[in-house]
């Protein structure tokens, strides 16, 4: 998108919350030039009758008191019918204020979502192309032959593993993904996720530590997802350099599935944004590293889903350690 058009775009808004901020001036000052203008017609009332009244009246006392107290009880019915409505009118200000301001951010959110779902299987879908043009057309030794295949087979892998990710969302978000319980050994299925990441990215090392045996209930296809999201989360905001650590330890109560990386980190203030969908942390800065926004969402569903819990720890002196528990016991999904 063009610095022009978003430059009229942002004045655009900034046009509307004007113009919205202008009417809501409006109506307030309509608010409190009626209450002035009742509270004058009541003091007008109030002189016009005590004219009429006579001094020599005996009564006239008793009157003066009537007339006053009559008085005082428009002055308050005036006051409290403009306190409500001016309360009405606030609630419903800041309600919309917040309800446009949230429609805006997600239609952001999701213009930016769409872009970057654009980008993540236009290029896959480029090299898988060119790789195959390539066999197609020139005569290759074995081993080249077999690299490029293997090239466009992992691209192929990465579209696939995108279009789970949408597939899971929509499925989770309309309450249509049946979960599938079973007992897994977390151990092997770690293991078989790192041999794939480290296929797909031979230059990124990978350290583990998952010597003991844990056994957990889960649901296989969400546990996949789940770990994949978390080793590619860590992979794009870390250096290459920087080895990735996956951990399992377990007690009596919990089994943790730790992942660690040694980037930048998350700010405290933002451990728990990165869950929500689309949330990327500094999109001017993201927007040179590949993803959609829904990886951790993702993340944070299934981990509810399967009943159990993510926390974000930093991890000195540099990056940060997903935390996943679950429980050492059967779980049980509702």
């Amino acid at each position: 998108m063009s610095l022009i058009t978003m430059s009229g775009k942002s004045r655009k808004i900034k046009t509307i919350f004007i113009v919205y901020w202008f009417l809501l001036l409006y109506v307030v000052s309509a608010l409190v030039w009626w209450y002035i203008a009742l509270s004058r017609q009541n003091e007008d009332i109030f002189r016009h009758r005590l004219s009429e009244m006579n001094l020599a009246q005996k009564d006239y006392s008793i009157k003066l008191a009537e007339l006053e107290q009559r008085k005082k009880a428009k002055t308050a019915q005036y006051m409290g019918e403009g306190i409500i409505f001016f309360l009405l009118i606030g609630a419903g200000a800041i309600f919309l204020y917040r309800a446009v301001k949230k429609q805006l951010q997600l239609s952001e959110q999701q213009k930016n979502f769409m872009m970057a779902v654009t980008h993540e299987l236009k290029t896959p879908i480029a090299v898988t192309k060119l790789n195959l043009e390539t066999l197609q057309r020139r005569k290759l030794d074995e081993q080249q032959h077999q690299r490029l295949l293997q090239h466009a087979l992992d691209e192929t892998n990465r579209m696939n593993a995108l279009c789970s990710n949408l597939l899971v969302s929509s499925q989770m978000e309309s309450g249509k993904y049946a979960v599938s319980l079973e007992r897994i050994s977390l151990n092997e299925l770690i293991q078989e996720m790192i041999r794939d990441f480290t296929n797909r990215f031979p230059e990124r090392k990978v350290l583990q530590d998952c010597q003991e045996e844990a056994m957990i209930s889960a649901d296989t296809f969400l546990l996949q997802i789940l770990v994949n999201n978390l080793l590619n989360n860590a992979h794009r905001y870390s250096p290459k350099d920087q080895p990735i650590e996956i951990s399992v330890n377990k007690n009596k109560q919990k089994v943790t599935l730790s992942i660690i990386d040694g980037g930048k980190g998350i700010a405290e203030a933002d451990r728990k944004k990165v869950f929500e969908k689309y949330y990327r942390k500094d999109m001017s800065a993201d927007m040179q590293v590949k993803g959609t926004g829904l990886g951790l969402y993702i993340v944070k569903r299934i981990t509810a889903l399967l009943d159990a819990e993510i926390n974000i720890e930093e991890n000195k002196p540099s990056g940060c350690i997903f935390n996943v528990e679950f429980k050492s016991e059967e779980l049980h999904v509702s």
